[in-house]
């Protein structure tokens, strides 16, 4: 597994859920280390993560679990067909609603200080605080995790690693209290603790 401290760690998650044997390889993008031509021919589009099993190469963390957890069906990955198209439905919530404007504030914020967009970063907050308040909050006050009747699957798991980076932003609002406990549960897990831990 290739990728940095951040950006592959809901993947790394998976790995220590699954208690799978792995090796994670860190690279810099900063630095160039994911545009080296041996870094491009496996995923040329020169971002991170980037998973290889054998002759086996996938990329995007998102298809990475799901092949993951999927191969290796536990509590992770429901059986029923039916659950397992909620939990397809809430990860393509997080990674199509939520995550687009979370990684804008994040790209914004690290431009220099004299060209950062304060009206651009104040629209994505209040997109990313609506977005809690009016879809997960509500879902949330009715049921433990993500998926009605299952535990912690991976819905859980990839929104949860998105919802601790909007927490991390200060833009968890103080009235999502279901939502708050959720990600506590989840982020308390000891697979996570793990991959917390410094290499």
């Amino acid at each position: 597994m290739a990728g940095n401290a951040r950006a592959p760690s809901r993947c790394l998650w998976v790995l220590e859920e699954l208690g799978l044997e792995y090796e994670h390889v860190p690279l810099n993008p900063n630095t160039g280390e994911t545009r080296t031509p041996g870094y491009l021919a496996l995923n040329p589009s020169g971002k991170i993560p980037t998973f290889v099993e054998d002759d086996f190469v996938l990329t995007e963390s998102i298809a990475i679990n799901a092949y993951l957890a999927s191969q290796k069906p536990n509590a992770l990955w429901p059986k029923a067909p039916r659950s397992i198209a909620k939990l397809n439905q809430w990860v393509s919530w997080a990674v199509t609603e939520l995550e687009p404007p979370v990684v804008a504030i994040f790209r914004e914020g690290r431009r220099p200080p004299e060209s950062i967009d304060q009206t651009r970063i104040a629209a994505w907050k209040a997109d990313v605080t609506a977005k809690l308040q009016d879809v997960l909050e509500p879902h949330l006050s009715r049921h433990a995790y993500l998926l009605p009747g299952e535990d912690f699957t991976l819905a859980d798991l990839n929104l949860a690693a998105l919802v601790g980076n909007v927490k991390g932003f200060g833009l968890l609002p103080a009235e999502c209290v279901h939502t708050e406990r959720w990600l506590g549960r989840c982020l308390g897990r000891p697979a996570w603790q793990r991959v917390q831990e410094p290499a």
